[in-house]
């Protein structure tokens, strides 16, 4: 008794892999597949029988039979040949791609094709301005932005699933308000006083430390300073462009968190990160972001002050993302072949501002995804929290 071999399908009867072909017109057959024939397939099978290279696909002409077998579902594609000319051969079928398109399957809810370790969140901190009175004060803002963390936070656990396991946590200037000299009526208007702004910046920003550590990211902390943060006297800074209060925060949080290193252990502050000048820009994986809070520049000059950086050869020069806030706007452009990011406020509004302009934008914090794993532009999941 011989056993039969199971190992090649048996093939329908009619439908073997085959090709006719009577110089004007012709049939060809795949024989079994499991998955659609591609272009390349159906030309391999041309070759294959000798035919010749000058044929093609009559569009719409595919038949497929299918079957289920003990080796699974199989299927049979058979199409009608006709000649090709050069002409024909130069131009698209744009039949061919309609069908691309409907026969295109949907990714799966959570797909992600990138790799974790070469992608990273960035949150952007700008213009919480804390002790502002506009706008509800400060009880307002602290409402405002708690709501903000538990969007951040809902949002971080999706990227987290997705591979993304490193953020980083960026001061962008102006985190208080200040009490005087930046503006006639502040001295009315804040609610705090500066040690009390301090204080609750702190607080929010290790709240926020503590969120990321409770969702097993790796935390990098960073800091650049803001013209609020300044030490004025006579409405101008006198002392040095880093005796700010912007930087001072995020030092002494780095403090905090350093006398409890088991618990921190996942939270770095590299060195520079809290900036020594008014730019600071950073390696996030394998893509160089630059911060800067944007007082630099007059407003709608960004774009122009970071060509002159680079011209000039400074560091932020050399950037592929610029971050930016100050000017309380979103702004996104890429007109420049790199991409500027100009992030909105957290703060309350300015009715001064409005009045004058007419102008006015909703608050929100910015956060976004870098690395090289992003593509071309190095960032992706812009998103306003």
């Amino acid at each position: 008794m011989s056993l039969k071999n199971h190992s090649k399908p048996e093939a329908p009867k009619g439908w073997e892999k085959s090709i006719t072909w009577d110089g004007t017109k012709g049939e060809i057959s795949t024989g079994p597949l499991a998955d659609e024939p591609t272009d390349d397939l159906w030309n391999e099978i041309v070759k294959d029988f000798g035919i010749g290279d000058n044929l093609r696909i009559i569009p719409g002409s595919i038949q497929i039979r299918a079957w289920d077998s003990y080796a699974g579902r199989m299927k049979y594609y058979r199409a009608r040949l006709e000649p090709s000319t050069a002409n024909e051969e130069s131009r698209l079928d744009v039949d061919r791609l309609c069908r691309i398109i409907e026969r295109r399957r949907p990714l799966v809810r959570g797909d992600d094709s990138h790799q974790g370790g070469d992608r990273a969140l960035v949150v952007c901190l700008a213009d919480w301005q804390i002790g502002k009175g506009e706008g509800g004060g400060t009880p307002a803002f602290v409402e405002r932005l708690l709501e903000t963390f538990d969007r951040l936070e809902a949002h971080a656990k999706g990227l987290y699933k997705q591979g993304i396991s490193q953020v980083y946590i960026v001061g962008l200037g102006d985190v208080i308000e200040g009490c005087s000299g930046f503006y006639a009526m502040q001295e009315w208007q804040t609610d705090l006083d500066r040690r009390e702004q301090m204080k609750l910046a702190r607080r929010m920003i290790l709240d926020l430390v503590e969120r990321f550590i409770k969702l097993k990211y790796r935390i990098v902390l960073g800091a650049v300073p803001g013209n609020h943060g300044e030490n004025r006297k006579n409405g101008k800074a006198f002392t040095t462009w880093t005796d700010n209060d912007d930087l001072a925060v995020f030092e002494q949080v780095a403090e905090i968190l350093s006398h409890n290193a088991e618990r921190y252990a996942e939270v770095s502050v590299p060195s520079g990160a809290i900036a020594d000048d008014l730019t600071m820009t950073l390696d996030i994986c394998g893509v160089d972001v630059g911060f800067a809070h944007g007082h630099q520049a007059r407003a709608g000059q960004l774009a122009n002050w970071w060509l002159r950086q680079a011209h000039g050869k400074q560091p932020i020069g050399h950037a592929d993302i610029l971050v930016t806030g100050h000017y309380h706007h979103l702004v996104c452009s890429e007109s420049s072949g790199r991409t500027w990011l100009q992030c909105p406020a957290m703060d309350g509004g300015s009715k001064w501002f409005t009045n004058t302009t007419g102008a006015s934008a909703p608050p929100g914090m910015l956060t976004f995804v870098a690395g090289q794993g992003c593509g071309d532009r190095g960032w992706e999941r812009l998103e306003i929290l």
